[in-house]
């Protein structure tokens, strides 16, 4: 008595059929795939998932606008975020548009891991963030953003302008700064600075620097400035605060003044503690109002 034949069977006679009947099958194949892509990418819960992200360290995501982001994935839009540790809860950046879209491996192993392409200070910032608690992971990559435009440093009352660029890696553990890691490579272009208001500006031009952040300390070194009014080498270990504000810095820099830095500031190199060829300063104290020495 012949045997009936079997779904898989008739799957397999199909694409050893003619070659029409084959593509047939392969395209109803692949538009299920699709499908089923598809409304795994609609139904991602974007929400819940930068909420617990960011919940450990108080922040809070606030955007005007949700929708599509073809062709995978979701665009916020007018994005803000908030640090909610404080009354009333302060602004630390802003964004005119967010795009979020789900790894699609994550969503097979329900592991989840977000990519993120955000608008962000006239340039660009692209995140990939991993959970596996209590940890997240994130690899990054920031492109020509505008230190002028920059909140987290206006808080110092250092004025920058010019354009900062850095990729790296971070591991940050349940909103613990002191477990927090991180390590990240940084180039900035045409960068000036204003130390205080009504302060002529300096010119740095091209920087660069290698930083890491381990145990709450962020270590930086071959840390160098040129094609303005200095060029400089700087070595040194920031030890971080919960208040930002209240880290403290410990720097060894070499410094030399171009032709530039000795027409535009030569009295004020005068009013150092010594003269820069006598040999390198230290910077020491509380970040907002350092000693040199």
């Amino acid at each position: 008595m012949p045997q009936r034949a079997t779904r898989s069977d008739s799957l397999q006679r199909a694409i050893k059929g003619p070659s029409h009947t084959r593509w047939i099958v392969i395209a109803v194949v692949l538009a299920g795939l699709l499908i089923l892509a598809a409304f795994l990418i609609a139904s991602f819960p974007y929400n819940d998932t930068v909420s617990r992200l960011l919940a450990p360290y108080r922040l809070k995501l606030v955007y005007e606008e949700q929708r599509m982001s073809l062709p995978l994935g979701v665009q916020f839009e007018r994005v803000s975020l908030y640090d909610e540790k404080q009354s009333p809860r302060r602004l630390i950046v802003q964004s005119p548009a967010v795009r979020l879209a789900p790894v699609i491996s994550s969503l097979l192993f329900a592991r989840p891991e977000l990519k993120l392409d955000a608008d962000l200070y006239g340039g660009s910032l692209r995140l990939r963030l991993r959970q596996m608690a209590p940890v997240v992971k994130a690899d990054f990559d920031a492109d020509s953003l505008s230190l002028a435009e920059s909140q987290p440093l206006r808080q110092f009352g250092v004025a920058l302008t010019g354009l900062a660029s850095g990729s790296g890696t971070t591991r940050l553990s349940n909103g613990d700064l002191m477990q927090d890691k991180g390590d990240m490579q940084l180039t900035g272009s045409d960068v000036t600075v204003e130390i205080t208001r009504g302060f002529p500006k300096i010119t740095l031009g091209s920087v660069t620097g290698h930083f890491e952040m381990a145990n709450g300390v962020v270590t930086f070194n071959d840390v160098e400035v040129h094609g303005g009014d200095v060029e400089a080498h700087a070595d040194g270990e920031i030890h971080l605060a919960q208040d930002l504000r209240e880290s403290t810095i410990a720097v060894h820099l070499n410094l030399t003044p171009t032709r530039s830095g000795r027409d535009h500031f030569g009295i004020l190199f005068n009013m150092l503690p010594h003269p820069p060829s006598e040999g390198p300063y230290e910077i020491t104290g509380p970040l907002r109002s350092p000693k040199i020495s």
